[in-house]
């Protein structure tokens, strides 16, 4: 875990990681959440929905897009990270179980006065595709 004072943060700084996702993400975020949709379990209907575009089930977009969270506990700040908002979240393409995402952050902008850091988040597959991309508000506690 990083641990980042606001004064230590620069505007241009990067931080990335990256995770694969697994089914059994996926299947301890069906039972957090209850969302049984049957794109995100069934990889016979996901083909059919999709008319044949995809070959399996799609993982969830908010699973995906909750490594923005981890993005911002964990690497930019880390230790005194509070996520204020988000800007926007768009979700650019589906993502699927074995799929390898590297997520990283740019710092776009710091706000002294409340000391808010702008996060631009990307996050890509291993074949380099941007499946989600995010702005991030973030107040460093210390």
């Amino acid at each position: 875990m990083r641990e980042y004072t606001y004064d230590e943060i620069t505007v241009g700084q990067i931080e990335s990681f990256t995770v694969t996702m697994t089914t059994e993400m996926e299947d301890a975020f069906r039972r957090m959440t209850g969302d049984e949709n049957p794109l995100h379990r069934d990889d016979a209907y996901a083909c059919e929905v999709s008319q044949g575009r995809f070959s399996s089930h799609v993982s969830f977009g908010m699973l995906t897009a909750s490594f923005y969270s981890t993005l911002a506990g964990m690497y930019l700040p880390g230790k005194y990270s509070l996520i204020h908002s988000l800007e926007h979240l768009d979700f650019k393409k589906p993502v699927f179980a074995g799929d390898v995402l590297t997520v990283t952050g740019t710092v776009r902008e710091k706000q002294d006065g409340l000391k808010l850091i702008l996060v631009d988040a990307v996050i890509k597959n291993q074949n380099g595709k941007v499946v989600s991309k995010a702005g991030i508000k973030v107040l460093v506690q210390k």
